[in-house]
């Protein structure tokens, strides 16, 4: 995925959904954050945070260790003093003196890291510009974090209620949940997974807030989550005065055509790997989505070319859908190609998951 400059304010975008937009991008670059009193860099490496000498305090992360008694004061000042006469970086003086071996140090650096990180989530004022292609100077890198997982974490961590609340769809609002590929990466602790579990039985966030038993405070902060990863989101409202048979850009034919193609695309991609027991894979993960998709696609059948038929009652009609039921075919066709996207990933790997990713961007186009 190309990569491309980005501006905005967090007062629009809040700072997990600009993680969220820039791991989705697969995006690598600087990330800058401005407001009065200073600016914060990040840098990203195909979506996933960088942790770099620049993001840490020295300083600071060595009064850390001390205050967690994971070296003494003693050990701490010997460490400044080393550091000082040898020019050598208080990390790496740790390790050459001995104080820490270097598994829980670099565990202890990206712990530091993030922590320094969570702050960012509750800010609701300053501007962000990402540059891509720029990256931290040579040695700088000190190791990486998985962005879904910092998403996650941070969000657990926040006190501004009222921010999570403005980036929620309103009570009554009907709500739409979607099922991405990327779902089984995400480090769900169960309570979040039972407030999945039933918001994905509640038509809206009131009936939602009914049923949970988490509480306002922390099922808001999961349905924030939620929300700022695409997972949780509201239906597309149709314009009252456009005429149903207006879809833009593209008739509903040949835009459901576009999209089969892609799932035509997946079921050559992995039968040309593993010989027939590709069609069984894809029709088992099938079976596994249907449960989640709506209705209309209960009856769906796999074509022998991969191909997917919802209804042959459709094909007459295609070209003259009211727009919210093409939506929702739309969205289930999505839904569908990235099950069967992620399962290519179960049964070959991320090397052929990626290489078909690339692939789908100029398959079915319109």
């Amino acid at each position: 995925m190309k990569d491309f400059a980005l501006e905005g304010s967090l007062a629009e975008t809040p700072f997990a959904r600009l993680l969220f937009n820039l791991w989705q991008r697969e995006s690598s670059g600087r990330l800058r954050l401005g407001r009065d009193g200073g600016e914060k860099l990040l840098f990203f490496e195909k979506g996933q945070v960088l942790v770099e000498k620049g993001g840490i305090s020295e300083p600071e992360f060595l009064e850390a260790l001390v205050k967690r008694k994971l070296i003494s004061a003693e050990q701490s000042k010997q460490c400044e003093e080393r550091s000082s006469e040898t020019g050598k970086s208080r990390i790496r003086t740790l390790a050459e003196l001995g104080f820490l071996p270097p598994f829980p140090l670099w565990n202890l650096i990206e712990s530091f890291f993030v922590r320094r990180l969570f702050r960012l989530f509750d800010r609701r004022e300053g501007s962000f510009v990402f540059e891509p292609g720029l990256a931290p100077a040579a040695g700088e890198r000190l190791g990486f974090i998985q962005t879904l997982d910092l998403i996650l974490q941070g969000i657990r961590q926040m006190r501004d209620e009222a921010l999570i609340e403005h980036h929620l769809p309103a009570e009554s609002e009907p709500i739409y949940i979607s099922t991405p590929y990327f779902l089984h990466l995400l480090s769900l602790e169960p309570q979040e997974r039972y407030a999945l579990d039933i918001l994905s039985q509640s038509p809206n966030l009131r009936s939602f807030s009914e049923r949970c038993e988490l509480g306002i405070r922390e099922g808001r902060k999961v349905l924030f989550a939620l929300a700022c990863m695409n997972i949780l989101s509201v239906p597309e409202k149709t314009p009252k005065e456009r005429p149903a048979q207006e879809t833009p850009g593209a008739e509903p034919g040949k835009i459901l055509d576009a999209l089969n193609e892609k799932c035509a695309y997946i079921h050559k991609f992995i039968t040309k790997q593993i010989g027939p027991l590709g069609q069984t894979i894809i029709d088992n993960c099938l079976e596994e989505i249907k449960p989640v998709l709506a209705p209309l696609f209960q009856k769906m059948k796999l074509q022998p070319d991969g191909r997917i038929e919802v209804d042959t009652a459709l094909s007459a009609t295609i070209n003259h859908l009211p727009e919210d039921l093409l939506k929702t075919l739309i969205k289930g066709y999505n839904e569908i190609l990235m099950a069967e996207v992620l399962a290519v990933k179960k049964s070959l790997g991320g090397v052929h998951e990626s290489e078909l990713v690339k692939s789908l961007e100029k398959i079915g186009c319109l």
